[in-house]
């Protein structure tokens, strides 16, 4: 109880400090500044939050460097925050057999690093996305995972926690990352799509170009794997 209630904690210290820091992220937008030179694993690497340490330790560990550093590609991050809620899961799961079993980073470590490293590719798609290539509806694309597919789509919002104000004309944009995980409907309409079609993520920062390739950064409510 005492770790989750830390994690609860921290969570919401990194929320305030993500809301207040906009020249770095802007949930559900863009970064202000589109281009870096640093590569895609520096750049995380660099960040004042630190919100990517635990995910950099397991690509070291798995060896992934230079997978997210291809030249190319386009990666959708998941934070620190989507490895722990995923921990909280295999824990919780665990506990149903042994009340007192505790799935920890260095569990994942040494059981399931080649799950990691087979799964982290549901993350990388082979090519360049930008904005200009994709549509409201959303884009059916091959991840880097072979048989895997996700959607990804750039829509307006009238969320106003995600940017929208009616006293101001334009209308925010934000993209979409979303699993494809049952038989698609024709046409494909990204956000009508049942739960059991794709597990919808919302990027909280998007359009980034690195040194390497291009970044976004999943919003920090998901959950590693896309596990429900």
């Amino acid at each position: 109880m005492k770790n989750i209630i830390k994690l609860l904690i921290a969570f919401a210290i990194a929320n305030v400090m993500l809301a207040s820091c906009k020249k770095d992220y802007i949930i559900g937008g863009k970064l202000e500044s589109t281009t870096t030179s640093l590569t895609t694993y520096d750049y995380l690497k660099s960040n004042r939050f630190k919100m990517f340490d635990t995910l950099l330790m397991l690509v070291d560990k798995a060896g992934l460097k230079d997978v997210i550093n291809q030249k190319g590609i386009t990666f959708y991050a998941p934070t620190d925050f989507s490895i722990n809620r995923y921990l909280q899961k295999k824990t919780l799961e665990a506990q149903k057999i042994d009340p007192f079993a505790q799935y920890t980073i260095d569990t994942l470590i040494k059981y399931d690093l080649a799950t990691f490293s087979d799964s982290i590719k549901t993350y990388i798609i082979p090519k360049t996305i930008t904005y200009a290539s994709l549509t409201s509806n959303g884009v059916v694309l091959n991840t880097a995972k072979d048989g895997s597919r996700v959607i990804v789509s750039y829509e307006q919002t009238t969320d106003p926690n995600l940017g929208y104000n009616p006293v101001v004309n334009t209308i925010p944009q934000v993209e979409y990352y979303s699993l494809v995980i049952g038989p698609l409907p024709s046409p494909v309409v990204s956000v009508d799509l049942d739960p059991s079609v794709a597990i919808r993520i919302l990027c909280q920062t998007s359009g980034l170009t690195t040194a390497t390739g291009q970044l976004n950064v999943l919003s920090n409510s998901h959950t590693l794997y896309f596990r429900k």
